[in-house]
């Protein structure tokens, strides 16, 4: 049996949720990710009491897993028509479609509406962040991560 945990399924309910409160701004794959790890673990950033996915000493190498779960989540979400791709200046973005918004309002489980409260957060603490910097941020905070012994 397959699991459906650390999955593209996974990655694109989280990407659709992200979409979903994004207020139709276009998203690479990769500040995706980014608004996604932030969202999961929170605490680390400031913005949240606790972490969603609890504490783990390597939780930050998952960001590089997390990047490619979240390439192929868009690519399957855009197949199925629940968010649309733009190819632009900064290369391909991503919004979420009339179809994705619909399937978004199935989604009223608890850890769901956590998640959006999450994904709100992140997105107003990185609302001024140009997409290096979100990255970099996380790279910091890797690298004190490492220098602390996973902590």
């Amino acid at each position: 049996m397959n699991s459906i945990f650390n999955s593209p399924f996974e990655v694109s309910l989280r990407v659709l949720l992200i979409l979903e409160n994004s207020n139709g701004l276009l998203y690479s794959s990769d500040m995706l990710a980014a608004i996604d790890f932030m969202a999961v673990y929170g605490q680390d950033f400031g913005i949240s009491d606790n972490n969603m996915h609890g504490n783990n000493l390597f939780k930050y190498s998952e960001f590089a897993t997390r990047r490619e779960l979240t390439k192929e989540a868009t690519r399957n979400l855009v197949l199925k028509d629940l968010i649309s791709v733009d190819c632009g200046q900064n290369g391909f973005t991503y919004t979420i479609t009339t179809i994705g918004i619909q399937y978004c309002s199935s989604l009223k489980s608890d850890y769901a509406n956590c998640y959006r409260e999450m994904v709100t957060k992140v997105l107003n603490y990185i609302e001024d962040m140009s997409e290096k910097k979100v990255l970099n941020l996380i790279n910091e905070h890797s690298i004190r991560s490492l220098r602390k012994g996973g902590n």
